[in-house]
């Protein structure tokens, strides 16, 4: 089971949904995650810019993208410091050279890779729950204005296309 869940976050999805509201946000797997709406892309993965301006007349919407961007940033500069630290740790192998210290050498190698990895850790934990926010932002946009057919910069609701109420 635990594999099945381990391919399926590595999927995507060539399907463009065909019938959405004027102003609402899809969501989008093709090479990183994606919100597209009218036509355009709003926001990508991994830093999230745009979406909090477009849902920012929701209040909730709001926070959560706002949230998706911080956490975004700090998850890539998490994984540039984590990989910075990981080839530094192949530093350690100088101690083979210098023998007179090799231990030291070695332990600094050691203690800088688990450090890396702790970063590198962290930043998918980050990189998550910046995915996690940005998905909850578009949720309640869509719930509050999207679904509805309007949009943050144009709030006016068009009529139903559906049967008139009986």
């Amino acid at each position: 089971m635990r594999l099945l869940v381990l391919l399926a976050a590595c999927v995507s999805t060539q399907y463009t949904p065909q019938v959405v509201a004027r102003g609402e946000l899809t969501l989008r797997n093709h090479d990183g995650l994606e919100m597209h709406a009218g036509g355009r892309r709003v926001a990508r993965a991994l830093s999230w810019n745009g979406l909090d301006r477009y849902v920012g007349c929701v209040t909730q919407a709001h926070e959560h993208a706002v949230a998706a961007q911080r956490n975004g940033r700090t998850s890539t500069a998490f994984a540039v410091i984590g990989g910075s630290l990981g080839i530094l740790a192949l530093g350690g192998l100088a101690g083979f050279a210098d023998r007179d210290h090799l231990w030291e050498w070695l332990a600094g190698g050691v203690g800088s890779g688990v450090v890396g990895a702790i970063f590198a850790g962290t930043s998918q934990l980050l990189r998550n729950r910046a995915n996690g926010h940005a998905v909850d932002a578009m949720n309640y946009y869509n719930d509050a204005v999207g679904s509805l057919g309007a949009t943050c910069d144009d709030l006016r609701y068009p009529p139903s296309a559906g049967p008139a109420p009986q």
